[in-house]
């Protein structure tokens, strides 16, 4: 499966130190390699044809994807600060599948 991504994700993932950049390059293997296959705990479904990616460690990182043309296309990503995903985050990464659609 292809991996699209937002510019907006480029510049976020590019902004990692190397151990972030690399556990967030080898999630984004796995989605590449296992597609909607991948599950708990690298991925969830959020609901809505919205996806996440969980990197967690010191620190956790949530990145939104769908799936859209049999490609797999980063939306969003962020740091994780609270025990929930801010609902903010989420409806931006909803509003960009529809942007996408």
């Amino acid at each position: 499966m292809r991996v699209m991504y937002i510019a907006k994700v480029k510049k976020f993932i590019e902004s990692l130190d190397d151990v972030l950049a690399f556990r967030v390059a080898r999630s984004i293997d796995s989605l590449e390699r296992y597609g909607n296959l991948l599950g708990l705990p690298v991925s969830k479904a959020m609901g809505k044809g919205l996806f996440e990616l969980r990197i967690t460690g010191d620190n956790h990182i949530r990145i939104f994807y769908c799936f859209h043309n049999n490609n797999a296309v980063i939306l969003h990503a962020i740091f994780k600060q609270h025990h929930s995903i801010p609902k903010r985050e989420i409806e931006y990464a909803r509003k960009t599948i529809k942007e996408l659609r």
